[in-house]
């Protein structure tokens, strides 16, 4: 086992213990190789959503429901939304979030996000954690109603280290360069302000300025 695995663990031991509901997700998700959001990121959101308090969260991705729960759990007073384009995760994900007793708070929608969505309210915080070579048309749909002030968080756009490789399996270059060019936009755009937290799989934090 190497240092860098060594540390992961040694970071995924120190999370506080979680509900049975949630244990029986992540096995669920590694037996099934179900894509959720790595331990030690979830809870840097967890402790970032106490700080930040959201009212109002839109999920893209959303799969077994995994971090709409955690959402949901971090901001007792926060209302979620969150899409998913597959029937089954949206199944699954709504079974789990009845178990959790979250119904009434999580709203799951059966929906391709690559086509957007009717919104009428802004949102605080947008969380998008779905197809890695879409992320910029999520951003086009979404942002816009993020309320100015609002974070914007990216799962993923390290991509397990592929962005900085020099070389990538033909079937993952079309996404990789994909997110790279994302990456860069989100670094260099002027209505955001943007950190690259190298925890998990990467996560991009934004705030949003006027001009979106």
């Amino acid at each position: 086992m190497s240092i860098e695995e060594n540390m992961i663990h040694y970071i995924e031991a120190l999370v506080p213990d979680r509900p049975p509901l949630l244990k029986r997700m992540e096995e669920e998700a590694r037996k099934e190789f179900i894509p959720i959001i790595q331990l030690p990121s979830i809870q840097f959101l967890r402790v970032l959503l106490q700080l930040h308090r959201p009212k109002r969260i839109l999920e893209v991705g959303t799969a077994i429901g995994y971090s709409a729960i955690w959402f949901a759990n971090a901001v007792p007073d926060c209302d979620i939304v969150t899409l998913e384009i597959s029937e089954e995760m949206v199944n699954r994900a709504r079974k789990n979030i009845e178990e959790a007793n979250l119904s009434d708070r999580i709203t799951v929608i059966h929906r391709d996000a690559c086509e957007g969505l009717e919104i009428d309210k802004p949102f605080d915080l947008v969380f998008i954690d779905a197809a890695k070579g879409q992320y910029m048309k999520f951003f086009n749909h979404y942002v816009p109603h993020l309320r100015t002030g609002g974070l914007l968080i990216c799962d993923n756009v390290l991509l397990h280290g592929m962005v900085v490789d020099s070389i990538v399996p033909r079937r993952k270059r079309t996404m990789t360069n994909r997110l790279r060019v994302f990456n860069r936009f989100l670094a260099e755009h002027p209505a955001l302000e943007t950190s690259f937290v190298p925890i998990g799989d990467g996560i991009a934090l934004c705030i949003k300025r006027e001009g979106i």
